[in-house]
Formats: C-alpha cells, sequence, structure tokens
C-alpha cells in the first residue's frame, strides 16, 4: 500500500510539473497594480506614483498593453512672522499637483526562460492634470488661488523583466527611454481682501520639453489568466 501511495504522489507530481506553465501564451491576459516610492525620473515620462496595466499577449512573444497611472504631489510652506501689534503670525502656500495618464503600446518577450520574461517595447502616452497654488494668513481671511491646467503627451522605448513567483503571479522592472512635451495653460487667479472675490485669468503659459533616462522603483503585483 505503501508503494502505491508513493507512486500515486510521484505521479501526480510529475503531472503537476509538466502542467505548469508559467510563461503567457496566445491570448493570455494579465493585469497589475503597483505602487512607485519615487526614482531618478531625468526624462520626467516615468511610471506614476500608482497605476494600473492591463496586457494582452497576441502570442508568447507579442502583446499589447494599457497602462492607466495617478500621481499626486503636496507642498505645504509655512513662515512666521511678527506683526505690528507684536502679535505671532505665519503664512502659508499649499501647492499640490494631480496628473492622470493613459498609455497605449506594445511589448515584445523573449522566449529563452520559463520563468523570467525579458521584453522590450515602446507606448504612447497622454498625460492631463492641474497645479493649484494658495496662499493664506492667520491675520485675516484673505488669500490668493492660482489654478492651472496640465496637458502634455510623450513617446518611450521600454526594456523590462517578469519574473514568475508561481504560476499566475509576476513581479517586474522597467526602464525606458522618452521625450515629454508638456503644457501648462493660463488657469485662473482667483483673490480675497476682506469681502471681495476678485477672478483673473492667468497671466502666464510655460511649455517644456524633456528627453531623458528614467529608472523608477516600483512595486508591481500581477495576475495572468
Amino acid at each position: 500500500m505503501k508503494k502505491v501511495v508513493l507512486i500515486a504522489a510521484a505521479l501526480f507530481c510529475t503531472f503537476m510539473y509538466a502542467d505548469a506553465q508559467y510563461r503567457p501564451g496566445k491570448f493570455d491576459f494579465s493585469t497589475e497594480m503597483y505602487y512607485s516610492p519615487g526614482g531618478a525620473t531625468n526624462g520626467q515620462f516615468s511610471i506614476p506614483d500608482y497605476g494600473a496595466k492591463v496586457r494582452m499577449f497576441i502570442n508568447e512573444k507579442f502583446a499589447v498593453s494599457l497602462n492607466l497611472g495617478v500621481s499626486t504631489a503636496s507642498k505645504n510652506d509655512i513662515t512666521y512672522y511678527t506683526d505690528a501689534n507684536n502679535a505671532d503670525q505665519s503664512r502659508r502656500t499649499v501647492t499640490s499637483d494631480f496628473n492622470f495618464s493613459i498609455m497605449p503600446g506594445f511589448e515584445y518577450h523573449f522566449t529563452k526562460f520559463e520563468r523570467v520574461s525579458p521584453y522590450v517595447g515602446a507606448a504612447i502616452g497622454f498625460i492631463c492634470g492641474s497645479t493649484r497654488t494658495k496662499s493664506d494668513n492667520s491675520e485675516n481671511d484673505n488669500y490668493n488661488l492660482s489654478t492651472r491646467p496640465t496637458f502634455g503627451m510623450g513617446i518611450m522605448a521600454t526594456s523590462g523583466v517578469d519574473v514568475y513567483i508561481c504560476k499566475g503571479l509576476f513581479a517586474g522592472l522597467e526602464l525606458g527611454l522618452g521625450y515629454q512635451h508638456t503644457s501648462t495653460g493660463r488657469g485662473k487667479d482667483t483673490s480675497k481682501v476682506d469681502s471681495t472675490i476678485t477672478e483673473t485669468k492667468g497671466t502666464a503659459v510655460t511649455r517644456n520639453n524633456t528627453f531623458g533616462f528614467f529608472a523608477t522603483p516600483s512595486l508591481r503585483i500581477g495576475w495572468l489568466f
């Protein structure tokens, strides 16, 4: 009986090993979520702070992808001073940025290894967002508020690797070389002095072109099905 159990277990393990296919095949899909704590972003067309990616494999080598990303940033500056009545006061300036990106692309995967999938690819990206800066003080309710829309687009060549930890589960890293054009519109300026609120159009438009190499570490959790 013991021999029968051992033979059955060996056959089961052999079947499971033979059946295990870590790499994606034709018409397989993969999804992933990632968080990026930051890194060297010379080209600035980097992996967003938070994002999701969907891929469809046309065959075991070619895949089309769609990357959706969200990035946020906030800066708070406070200056303390003494007013004419010798009272302690403060001025505060808060700047916040929000950006949303969508990046369709394609990838070519090398099939030499079963659990490791190196790839190269390219993507085109579109960005929209806003920048908001508000200045106020502790003396009164007066404030200055500036809002600016942000638009951008870019292209990049990528190189990365997916490592399949177990069947269906993978992690990875990606590097790239990209070009990006961003434009910040005039937006709107709002000021409040006593009880009077005034709104005017912004007075400046900025445009920026960047080209460079980026390397952003990211925690990626992906599932292949």
